[in-house]
């Protein structure tokens, strides 16, 4: 790894991070999904730092993320990854001391996989918001990370869009099961995750889990907390997945 990347060890929670990764995906590619992830990934970080966890939000979208959230930037991951810059250059206390935001831009995600672990240990909650769509890059990361989020909109056919993307990256990485936010009407979004979750059960198995409708993007603010919570008792069950399976094979 390179040394760029190096974190100092006080950097994090006083006592041993809990370093959950978590993605935010959108399964299609244009602006409203695009919104989804920002305002989603932006709220999260805001709920697990005003509890007074450490948090770093990677914003993957060339500095759009970082503009929402009122950051002004300089030094981004790029520079850190081809220009020999130092990582403490690229990372932006917000008002929160509990708060680091940090940029890169979409085509880096893949290079940057390998420090995403070790920048993690530093940090309660890493966010990463991701370009909408499904690349290679986005499959690594699903693997490396503890759990994820997983957007779309109501309209059309979007929730197929959101099961191919799920098709595509239980593949190659079977256990990758995020929470679903769905955004749009109320009993539309309802119906539209249900559609999801049928066709998910039919050809995939188990459909994740709802975690929230979003008639606005505003509401993602309020959710948020709870949204938090769901996302750690999925790290948690996970956990104590893995624990259960390694003891049946000990």
């Amino acid at each position: 790894m390179d040394n760029n990347f190096s974190d100092s060890p006080s950097e994090g929670s006083a006592v041993h991070p809990t370093g959950y990764l978590v993605p935010v995906y959108a399964a299609h590619t244009d602006q409203t999904d695009t919104k989804l992830t920002i305002s989603t990934t932006l709220a999260l970080a805001k709920a697990a730092a005003a509890r007074g966890e450490t948090v770093l939000m990677l914003d993957m979208l060339g500095g759009a993320l970082m503009k929402q959230s009122g950051i002004i930037t300089g030094v981004s991951l790029s520079d850190v990854l081809y220009n020999d810059a130092d990582i403490r250059d690229a990372k932006y206390i917000s008002h929160n001391e509990h708060f680091t935001a940090t940029f890169g831009n979409p085509s880096d995600l893949d290079a940057l996989l390998g420090s995403l672990a070790a920048l993690s240990l530093n940090y309660d909650w890493v966010f990463v918001a991701t370009e909408s769509g499904c690349t290679p890059a986005h499959v690594k990361l699903a693997s490396a990370a503890d759990t994820a989020l997983l957007g779309f909109t109501s309209n059309g056919d979007r929730f197929m869009r959101a099961y191919w993307m799920l098709d595509a990256i239980r593949s190659r990485a079977p256990k990758f099961d995020p929470l679903i936010l769905v955004q749009g009407e109320e009993f539309e979004s309802f119906e539209t995750y249900d559609m999801f979750a049928s066709t998910v059960r039919e050809f995939l198995g188990a459909p994740p889990a709802l975690g929230g409708i979003l008639e606005t993007l505003s509401d993602v603010t309020d959710i948020a907390p709870t949204l938090l919570e769901s996302l750690r008792q999925e790290v948690i069950g996970n956990a104590a997945q893995y624990n259960t399976a390694k003891s049946a094979v000990s």
